[in-house]
């Protein structure tokens, strides 16, 4: 699983992109579309950042929404499909931060697996490194800064909650919903509105991380073996999209 490191790594994506046409991470927009479909609106302004050669976009488009703006930091990868896909807005930018990006200028923002290229070299997921920390905090932060009020963003990933929600809320004025999808492996779907208070009756049952772990040892456990399963099918060992 070493070979996951080039994730980060612009560079490989570039060598990448010039011959693959696509791929998608996860999960197929039919496996959680039902997750998503209902808070969207046809004159919505849609961005899709770190959209590599997914088909997501297209798909949307298809649907009607015609509003779509895609952010990946490949060059090769946004002059490619500016090329294919004129129809639809191309930028490159790096998503942490989003600094070619105005504030408040979209009304949903999806991300499909892109923080987990933040956390490759991560040697565990309940004790990340400084650095990942202010890296997926400056990409959250991105988010918000762009996302209109009252905005949706969607965060399509296999890190579980316990991981990933303490992350979410850290000093952001945004509501949080966690849905689960997936047959074979789990994932997640996470549903941000700006600007809506958070249910932490609800979400408190993610917070039970403490500095030397969980208080739940039976969490720690399915956790730990859910989220290792994610990390392979990430890295390509298996292949879900069938």
């Amino acid at each position: 699983m070493g070979s996951n490191l080039c994730y980060k790594d612009v560079a490989y994506w570039n060598e990448r992109f010039a011959s693959e046409e696509n791929f998608e991470w996860l999960a197929k927009w039919e496996d959680f579309s039902h997750l998503v479909l209902p808070h969207l609106k046809l004159d919505d302004r849609i961005l899709h950042i770190g959209c590599g050669n997914s088909n997501l976009s297209m798909i949307l488009y298809e649907l009607g929404f015609h509003n779509i703006t895609n952010v990946d930091f490949s060059s090769v990868l946004i002059e490619k499909f500016s090329l294919a896909y004129p129809h639809m807005k191309w930028i490159c930018d790096d998503m942490r931060g989003l600094k070619r990006l105005p504030t408040c200028s979209f009304d949903v923002i999806i991300e499909k697996a892109s923080i987990e290229s933040l956390t490759v070299d991560e040697k565990s997921p309940w004790n990340y490194s400084e650095d990942a920390i202010t890296n997926i905090d400056t990409v959250l932060s991105g988010i918000f800064r762009v996302l209109a009020q009252n905005g949706i963003y969607f965060s399509i990933s296999f890190t579980q909650p316990h991981f990933r929600v303490p992350l979410i809320m850290r000093n952001r004025e945004w509501s949080c919903c966690v849905q689960e999808f997936g047959h074979f492996f789990q994932y997640f779907c996470y549903r941000m509105r700006k600007g809506e208070k958070p249910d932490w009756n609800n979400l408190q049952r993610y917070f039970k991380i403490t500095a030397n772990g969980v208080n739940d040892e039976s969490i720690c456990k399915e956790s730990i073996v859910e989220h290792e399963q994610g990390l392979e099918v990430f890295n390509g060992i298996f292949d879900d999209n069938d």
